[in-house]
């Protein structure tokens, strides 16, 4: 029986960690797996210690509120290094604790797999040491990330992007659309994201939107995305006294079918380009983690779509421009402007050439049953 300490501390992370999981145990079914996850990976047969949702917190200001328990769950993880002796670690993205986590795997001489880069060519170049000195394989999403870590002297294999294996609607666009009731008017989708932080300082804008569009735009549905881990109960009193819908399980669909998705900066922006619906993309944190992150980002764009295009294909708000008018302002652009939504279409479809080809997962799965046998 060989054992896996496995570290995914976000929903994006549970999802493609259940299909690593999923993968592996196709090719060695007698592996054992133990560590932080969320609900798709427990159903792939993950035993948790904590799961995404304990984990669920974002920027400056929550980070240091949540230090002592950031700290004893790090103890709890080594205390598995020490007594439970895994095989193999697989640490999934969530670069703030799991960088922290790593010299620990390093100590007990532990092989070490980094599946899904932190992205380092963005912002904090400097943790680029310790993926060289602490990590043994290091999987990335995208394949500029290659001849990034090279000049670093560090070896990165891109297999692909995991997410053109599992980003499909579950309905056809006619049927969803009916079970909407929006046959015959546009449909606009809201993903305010997966965290109640992002959702408190989005979500109202969006919301906010719905006023500006019904002046002017005419009769429309909207429908918000809800996370497999959020708790519904978040957005009820930012939607009361409107008639859009939440739905749940439905994140796909409201991507592939709407007209356009108003979507909160993330693996969201990914998801949504691969479907191919024109977006516009917002970010806004607290003012502090704002100011400190401006001041170390390297990149124009945040949303990951536009990065992967290599040029703002889709528009971006930041911060203080996350407003009703100016959503609803690009919203109406895409709505109204049938030349401005087909290009968009286009090069989304461009961008995704750029994620590679299906099967990622399953490369990554042969990679860690590798390690699992030197």
């Amino acid at each position: 029986m060989k054992r896996i300490l496995i570290v995914a501390g976000e929903t994006s992370g549970d999802l493609h960690g259940s299909a690593l999981i999923r993968r592996m145990k196709e090719m060695s079914p007698d592996i054992e797996f133990k560590g932080i996850g969320g609900t798709q990976m427990i159903a792939e047969g993950l035993e948790t210690i904590r799961h995404v949702r304990e984990m669920n917190f974002m920027g400056l200001v929550e980070v240091v509120k949540h230090l002592p328990f950031i700290r004893k769950t790090l103890k709890e993880l080594e205390y598995l290094l020490e007594t439970w002796h895994p095989d193999l670690v697989i640490l999934i993205d969530y670069p703030g604790f799991n960088l922290k986590f790593a010299p620990s795997v390093k100590k007990y001489n532990t092989p070490l797999m980094y599946y899904i880069s932190p992205q380092l060519w963005a912002w904090h170049k400097s943790r680029v040491k310790l993926i060289r000195e602490y990590v043994d394989k290091i999987v990335v999403l995208f394949d500029f990330e290659v001849d990034f870590y090279r000049k670093y002297g560090v070896k990165a294999d891109f297999f692909g992007h995991p997410l053109l294996d599992i980003v499909f609607p579950s309905q056809d666009r006619e049927s969803f659309r009916v079970s909407v009731d929006a046959t015959n008017k546009p449909l606009i989708g809201f993903l305010p994201g997966s965290r109640p932080q992002e959702i408190e300082r989005i979500l109202p804008a969006m919301i906010g939107s719905l006023h500006e569009l019904k002046e002017r735009l005419g009769p429309f549905n909207a429908v918000i995305g809800c996370a497999p881990e959020l708790d519904e109960k978040i957005l009820d009193k930012y939607i009361e006294g409107t008639d859009v819908r939440v739905l749940r399980g439905k994140t796909y669909d409201i991507m592939a079918h709407a007209d356009v998705i108003v979507v909160s900066s993330g693996t969201a922006t990914l998801e949504t380009g691969i479907l191919g619906t024109p977006m516009v993309i917002v970010y806004r944190t607290s003012f502090l983690t704002y100011l400190i992150g401006k001041s170390l980002v390297s990149i124009r764009n945040i949303g990951l779509i536009n990065i992967v295009a290599g040029s703002r294909v889709v528009p971006e708000l930041w911060q203080n421009d996350v407003t009703p008018k100016k959503i609803a302002d690009y919203v109406l652009n895409m709505l109204q402007d049938k030349e401005i939504y087909e290009r968009t279409k286009i090069l989304l479809h461009d961008a995704k050439e750029n994620l590679g080809e299906p099967g990622a997962s399953l490369r990554t799965a042969k990679l860690a049953v590798e390690m699992l046998k030197n």
